[in-house]
């Protein structure tokens, strides 16, 4: 009987160790539109900040899974809402990926979302803080619904990444509008019981981090130091 018994809790032990260790790994789910995907400046996939930040965690054995299935370019914050609220499948490599089971199964979430909105109401011909004011407001209103909806399946570390100047030029105008929409962003961080990494005044003091006037995307070193304001400001 013995012999029996010594086997057995010897896998046991195994198995104990095994799930004991596996739970400090994290899995790493990356949600939003291009910013989030680190597309650059001339349409093509560069190094983002979410690479940057998996690389981390793999180089320093943390990593257990990533996934960014459920992040694409144009990806809106009301599409998004609507794709937790139906619970989207993806196919990929042959392997269906649900979003609900994914925000479940998360221990570190990103999330960059609402930058073609913001970047359709700076368009505009005249974006005086008053003038854009109900915009701006629809956008935080809209990312409200969409934290609720996410923290509803989710009770990962989540992440919400603010939004940077894409027309790289600055006067006090500007300021206002991203102090106002930070302000905002913060309070709802507060509010849902996440992070938030204000980024305006770190792309802000590169300029080169937005090389193309026609585009509103970061070169691989901006999207870098986003991800080193995530990393210091989470203490991953």
């Amino acid at each position: 009987m013995k012999k029996i018994i010594i086997p057995i809790l010897i896998v046991f032990l195994v198995f104990i160790i095994y799930k004991t260790n596996d739970e400090k790994l994290i899995d790493y789910m990356v949600l939003g539109d291009s910013i989030s995907l680190g597309i650059n400046s001339y349409g093509n996939k560069t190094y983002g900040y979410n690479d940057y930040i998996k690389r981390y965690l793999e180089n320093n054995n943390l990593m257990h899974r990533y996934n960014n299935y459920f992040s694409k370019s144009n990806y809106t914050i009301k599409e998004l809402t609507d794709d937790i609220e139906n619970n989207k499948n993806i196919l990929y490599d042959d392997k269906t990926y649900n979003i609900k089971r994914e925000l479940r199964e998360a221990d570190l979430l990103t999330l960059s979302i609402g930058m073609d909105e913001f970047v359709k109401i700076l368009n505009k011909n005249n974006i005086e803080f008053d003038n854009i004011k109900v915009d701006l407001d629809n956008i935080i209103s809209q990312m409200d619904t969409l934290l609720e909806k996410i923290t509803e399946f989710s009770k990962a570390k989540i992440i919400l990444v603010g939004y940077y100047n894409p027309k790289n030029n600055y006067n006090k105008n500007i300021d206002r509008i991203f102090a106002y929409m930070n302000s905002e962003y913060l309070n709802l961080s507060k509010k849902y019981n996440i992070d938030y990494v204000d980024i305006y005044n770190s792309i802000k003091s590169d300029s080169t981090y937005l090389p193309n006037e026609l585009d509103y995307h970061l070169t691989s070193r901006g999207y870098l130091k986003i991800s080193r304001d995530i990393l210091e400001k989470n203490n991953l």
